[in-house]
């Protein structure tokens, strides 16, 4: 008779739960895309009219490893560069962003174009289109199963998906409006689903944000995010941030039902600009997890176009 282990088995009971759940979210309808506690330095992976409506050529560099001490738990990075070119009221933009948890990786790799009009004086809004591929792997064949003669786990899975997305964003010096939905066409992982005759939700966002003066050292910058997809929980963060001497930026975020966290920005020189955040699991996961570190690095190469006046991220 087999013996049995218990520790063992738990651990694989674990495994999969997390497995089914993350899998499930591959399904029939679209993953909801990870989310940054820095979003505002990852626009364009959520919003490609952001492209070009800040100075200079942009460059982000975000990592995410969420609830450490679970294992499989997810991880996710994103690079973004995005650039105006004035003298045709135009932005290009350029977002790579992998996430994976357990056996599953997904890779997008999409193009932004924005086309900004002045609405107001000193008010624009901008006009962005993106278009890309996604590709969605489950490495179900180096799962280790009781059964390995089970079909189910005898291959990989992998699709490789055409994307398109759109948004708009409304901005001036002092405050800030979007609205997008990043992916137009359904992504699918089995094959099977394809035949499917239940409607695509895709997911859109909803964001804003205003600067408060409050002397000449201090601005209060209040911001939000709003996730929402047919059928899935509504996903906010509502972020209150404080910048000092225009160089120092640090303050806390909360994720409704999920997490909340503090975070801290600087200003090493005028175009390099390193931060941290961390998070605090709000959900059943908090007792098995000792929460999520998120890394953020950005440059700015100025001088390339002209100075365009608008929001700096």
């Amino acid at each position: 008779m087999r013996k049995f282990r218990p520790m063992k088995s738990l651990r694989s009971i674990k495994f999969f739960a997390l497995a089914i759940v993350l899998l499930a979210s591959l399904g029939a309808s679209a993953q909801q895309d990870p989310v940054f506690t820095h979003y505002l330095q990852n626009p364009i992976a959520f919003n490609p009219a952001i492209a070009g409506t800040v100075e200079g050529l942009n460059l982000s560099l975000l990592t995410r490893h969420q609830w450490i001490g679970l294992d499989g738990a997810p991880a996710s990075y994103s690079f973004n560069a995005h650039t105006p070119y004035v003298k045709q009221n135009m932005g290009l933009g350029l977002n790579v962003m992998t996430d994976k948890a357990g056996p599953l990786r997904n890779t997008h790799i999409t193009g932004s174009y924005a086309y900004q009009i002045t609405v107001f004086p000193n008010v624009k809004l901008s006009m962005g289109l993106k278009a890309g591929i996604s590709s969605y792997n489950a490495a179900t064949g180096s799962v280790q199963v009781n059964d390995p003669s089970d079909p189910n786990f005898q291959t990989d899975e992998q699709r490789v998906s055409p994307n398109l997305g759109v948004g708009f964003y409304l901005y001036s010096k002092q405050y800030y409006a979007g609205f997008s939905v990043p992916k137009l066409i359904e992504p699918r992982l089995n094959k099977e689903y394809r035949e499917s005759k239940e409607p695509y939700n895709p997911q859109f966002y909803l964001m804003g944000g205003y600067n408060f003066p409050i002397n000449n050292d201090w601005e209060f910058l209040p911001s939000a995010l709003m996730g929402i997809m047919g059928g899935s929980p509504i996903s906010a963060d509502f972020t209150a941030q404080f910048m000092y001497l225009k160089r120092f930026y640090f303050g806390t975020h909360y994720r409704i039902g999920d997490a909340g966290g503090l975070f801290v920005n600087a200003k090493i020189t005028d175009d390099f600009t390193f931060g941290y955040a961390f998070d605090f699991t709000l959900n059943k996961l908090s007792s098995v997890n000792s929460g999520t570190h998120e890394f953020m690095l950005t440059y700015t190469f100025y001088g390339l176009w002209n100075t365009l006046q608008g929001w700096k991220f």
